[in-house]
């Protein structure tokens, strides 16, 4: 009996993980056929795995408030261009990103520069702010694995 109800828990805890893991992973949320810009303070950036982290705290006609946006793994973000250092907490940052499709604000950093530092994103590192856009569905195709 002991045996049936501990493979029972087993069997549910790995459903439970495996379709945490599989949602986690999707980038469904995101429109990447639109480019939007915030610029803002850093608040949190965490370029580790699984994913980047930032909040910006921003600032303007709709008062004060914070901002979040996820982006690729580490691995992809030092291709495009990113290295550790280049971020720090109270930097002006401006984050290029495909934004959420049910309109909250924040969204999928495409690509970012911080005031004076140089341009990282998705599309390696030789590009440019403007390239963010022509990026999108790649970036979105690389982030749900196909």
């Amino acid at each position: 009996m002991n045996t049936i109800i501990r493979n029972t828990l087993l069997a549910a805890a790995a459903l439970v993980v495996a379709a945490t893991a599989g949602a986690h992973h999707s980038a469904v949320a995101f429109d990447f056929g639109r480019t939007v810009q915030y610029t803002g303070v850093v608040k949190e950036f965490r370029a580790v795995e699984p994913h980047l982290r930032v909040e910006l705290e921003l600032k303007d006609a709709k008062g004060t408030r914070i901002v979040r946006f996820e982006g690729h793994s580490l691995n992809n973000l030092y291709r495009g261009g990113y290295r550790k250092g280049m971020v720090h907490i109270g930097d002006t940052l401006t984050v290029n990103c495909a934004p959420y499709k049910n309109g909250d604000e924040g969204g999928y950093v495409v690509g970012a520069q911080a005031k004076g530092g140089p341009f990282w994103g998705m599309g390696g590192r030789n590009t440019s702010p403007a390239d963010t856009k022509a990026i999108g569905e790649a970036t979105r195709k690389q982030a749900e694995g196909k």
